[in-house]
């Protein structure tokens, strides 16, 4: 399926090739009609990874695989959306309907999940280099003051929903977090480590097992692809120590005032566990959106790490940096700009 609906053929076409996908119980939408979501009126339900599957089925957005990698994350999602929409139509002519609340639902994993694939690019593009010294992509720039060095190679990791970022730690660092957290479980207390959108890793040195899918870019977001993404946390469980973790991402497309507490909470914490706990140097958290409108964010943002106070010297911001994430190629540079200022 091209990127624009009906763009490689005419309209009887496009029909037929919806019609097949959906008989093989493989379309990006699911008719609910006869009951399908118990409590809910909705007629026609959206399934989110065939949307991507039928959209970007040949690149991914903003990487080198992407004939026009300057658009938007918007303009990307919005073209999937009226391939969803036009798909519904095809195969349900004058009974389809699908709301803007129901598009809303998946809205924010679809931009994660691009988000997640460029940076996943761009960071295959960067341990190419940190291997032969050559820089072999045309979308993303080589970073000032990237200097070719073999142990320098990171992952940067998609953490799926239900994902635990307790279970990447070697066993003695897990043994250390576990002393740490059973203490406080004695008083009543707790303070667990949370798990981010996605996680920044400097790839231990050997590299261990798991570690090679690292190594190379995603071709397109198809199924494959997708659960390349979701499931490569696994592939490096019992692998990582404090020192590894170089940075974290929250990435919402949007925020309320009433969450805008969560990226500072989880910030901090992740902050005390690896910097303290784990002894690992300090992790750098970003919080990534795509309007800061209906909430104070700049404002809030501003809040002091609370490590840095108890640390004394020079406060820092419990948000390292607060990005207006707008198009996936220029996110994905913003993240490889900063590489080469990780002193290890």
């Amino acid at each position: 399926m091209p990127f624009q609906f009906g763009e490689d053929g005419t309209a009887e076409a496009q029909a037929a090739f919806c019609a097949g996908c959906h008989a093989s119980g493989k379309s990006c939408l699911v008719d609910t009609r006869g009951g399908g979501i118990k409590g809910r009126k909705t007629e026609f339900q959206v399934t989110q990874a065939r949307v991507m599957d039928c959209a970007f089925g040949s690149f991914v957005p903003g990487s080198d695989s992407d004939p026009d990698p300057g658009r938007a994350f918007k303009d990307y999602r919005q073209q999937a959306y009226r391939n969803t929409r036009e798909a519904g139509a095809l195969l349900w002519p004058g009974a389809f309907r699908l709301s803007e609340q129901q598009l809303a639902k998946v809205d924010g994993d679809v931009y994660e999940m691009m988000e997640a694939a460029a940076l996943w690019n761009a960071a295959a593009t960067w341990n190419k280099f940190m291997d032969t010294g050559l820089w072999d992509s045309s979308v993303f720039r080589k970073p000032d003051g990237a200097v070719p060095t073999p142990t320098r190679k990171v992952a940067i990791v998609k953490m799926a929903r239900g994902a635990d970022t307790t279970k990447l730690l070697s066993p003695a660092a897990r043994a250390e977090y576990f002393a740490f957290e059973t203490a406080l479980q004695k008083r009543g207390l707790e303070l667990k480590l949370s798990t981010p959108d996605i996680l920044g890793l400097r790839i231990p040195d050997p590299m261990p097992a798991g570690f090679e899918i690292f190594m190379s870019p995603l071709p397109d977001l198809t199924l494959a692809s997708q659960e390349q993404l979701e499931t490569a946390w696994r592939g490096i469980q019992g692998s990582l120590e404090g020192r590894h973790f170089l940075f974290a991402i929250a990435v919402k497309t949007s925020t309320r005032s009433d969450r805008l507490y969560q990226a500072l909470f989880e910030a901090n914490v992740l902050k005390y566990i690896l910097g303290y706990v784990l002894r690992g140097p300090a992790i750098r958290f970003h919080a990534h959106l795509e309007t800061f409108a209906n909430a104070d964010v700049v404002g809030r943002y501003k809040a002091a790490s609370m490590t840095s106070l108890l640390a004394g010297g020079v406060p820092s911001k419990a948000v390292d940096q607060l990005y207006l994430a707008l198009n996936p190629r220029d996110t994905a540079q913003m993240i490889l700009d900063e590489l080469p200022t990780y002193p290890l």
